[in-house]
């Protein structure tokens, strides 16, 4: 019993690089759940761009030197 509790805080120790990235990835899941709300009621339904049927700079052409 005595030698596994000496090992135990080793293995923790070990996996240190792997309690960070979960750590990190509780914290952005918590800060997801917080936020949610604020960010569902900020949106606005996005509208889709207005596309001018005529172009301002007159129509397109082929450019010089291409055969078509």
């Amino acid at each position: 019993m005595r030698d596994l509790l000496t090992l135990v805080p080793i293995f923790a120790f070990m996996l240190i690089p792997l309690w960070i990235p979960l750590a990190a990835m509780a914290f952005g899941a918590l800060h997801d759940v917080v936020a949610a709300p604020g960010r569902l009621a900020r949106r606005t339904v996005a509208q889709p761009a207005h596309r001018a049927a005529i172009s301002p700079v007159g129509p397109r052409v082929p450019a010089a030197g291409t055969a078509r």
